[in-house]
């Protein structure tokens, strides 16, 4: 590990039978700087408004496509991405690096099954998001909110998705950060 690396654990934890999922991402050097600090603050901003919007009656996919929004936002303001932050989201740019939904159920599994499962049906107005559960959140659940920001070089380096997001990215700026990693937290959230 070098000192200019982040390292971002992903654990657990289990009490009668209960589980736990968090992650945390850490620099290596002991403190942020850069656009390591940078990036860290547009995820834990992503994530904070993340929890916030875990109230009963909100859904899920609401809450999912608000961190998109917020990622993608914060992507353009550190000049990676151009454009406005809905055409981004349109455009599926927010899965070059943010490729997974914002949480899960959690409970008896660490990926608990939720009440409606299935694939979320197609939207053409909503790109496709990766999400495990779509349900209106009601009290008693508990999901996690595990906002993330990647450069991974098997998304970044594909020749379609390179020509697809040609106006969208700035590929030398994305390309310089393929070393880099990412960064993300992850919560528990109990919805009262």
């Amino acid at each position: 590990i070098a000192k200019d690396d982040v390292v971002l654990i992903d654990a657990g934890a289990e009490i009668r039978r209960y589980c736990a999922d968090v992650t945390r991402t850490y620099p290596a050097s002991g403190s942020w700087s850069g656009f390591a600090k940078d990036l860290f603050e547009v995820v834990l901003a992503t994530e904070r408004e993340g929890v916030a919007a875990c109230v009963a009656g909100a859904r899920w996919l609401d809450v999912h496509l608000g961190a998109c929004r917020r990622i993608l936002g914060g992507l353009r303001d550190l000049g990676l991405l151009r454009g406005e932050v809905d055409g981004l989201l349109e455009q599926g740019a927010n899965m070059l690096f943010f490729p997974h939904g914002i949480g899960h159920m959690v409970g008896l599994g660490v990926r608990d099954v939720g009440p409606d499962l299935p694939r979320l049906p197609a939207d053409p107005k909503r790109p496709p998001a990766t999400l495990r559960i779509d349900l209106t959140l009601a009290p008693g659940d508990t999901v996690t909110i595990e906002p993330g920001v990647y450069f991974i070089p098997a998304l970044l380096d594909d020749r379609e998705r390179r020509e697809r997001f040609a106006a969208a990215v700035d590929w030398a700026k994305v390309d310089a950060l393929k070393r880099f990693g990412g960064i993300r937290l992850e919560d528990n959230v109990h919805v009262t």
